[in-house]
């Protein structure tokens, strides 16, 4: 019986068939492995990218911090702040999260925006707000962004009441009513208290003026 099967044509050609089939279903996953290793590769790659982006490094040295972040690839960093006269934090690390410090650079911009209004004189409002702009941009909690805003709106509203005293000295009618416009404006911006006041003032003398024309 064997020997029939054995001789039988039809049996090796069922064997062969079977033999090609195997050899190409293996011959299939090597290429489907091979083919699908590099997008594997290239998948891990871009994934440690993302993961080395998200990693921050303090550099200490000449008496100021600087603050490196992972770039998109593996390994790679970039500084993005030198911050002169900023202590060390209490616990040092090999790796920060940026939780852990932009707090850092966003209390430096915040004193580098009280040193200029602390300056005698008329105050470099360009110079506080962009601090304060540069503060936002590394607040990482909505008390951190209240405070910046608040501290914007205080910089603008300064700077309306000095353009609405500068429009009022001119006297003109034009120049009065614009110098409403700036209280308007400074009104919008959340003043507290005694500034809500002073503006009520302000406009009471201006209308007064006007009513004078």
């Amino acid at each position: 019986m064997q020997d029939r099967q054995s001789n039988d044509p039809g049996c090796k050609v069922r064997a062969r068939r079977r033999s090609f089939a195997l050899r190409f279903s293996r011959r299939s996953v090597l290429l489907i492995i091979a083919g699908l290793t590099p997008v594997i590769l290239m998948g891990l790659v871009v994934y440690a990218s993302y993961r080395n982006a998200d990693k921050y490094y303090l550099k200490f040295g000449a008496g100021a911090v600087e603050i490196w972040q992972g770039t998109f690839s593996p390994g790679g960093k970039k500084r993005i702040l030198i911050m002169p006269g900023v202590q060390k934090p209490a616990e040092i690390k090999t790796v920060y999260t940026k939780e852990a410090v932009f707090p850092l650079a966003f209390n430096f911009y915040i004193s580098k925006a009280d040193a200029l209004m602390a300056v005698t004189g008329m105050p470099d409002f360009v110079g506080i707000k962009s601090y304060l702009n540069r503060a936002l941009s590394f607040a990482t909690s909505e008390d951190q962004r209240q405070t910046a805003h608040t501290r914007i709106n205080q910089i603008d509203r300064m700077i309306l009441f000095y353009k609405a005293d500068v429009a009022t000295t001119k006297g003109t009618r034009k120049e009065l009513e614009t110098a409403l416009e700036y209280l308007d404006q400074a009104a919008a911006l959340n003043p507290d208290e005694i500034e809500t006041e002073l503006i009520k003032k302000k406009k009471a003398s201006i209308q007064k003026i006007l009513e004078t024309l």
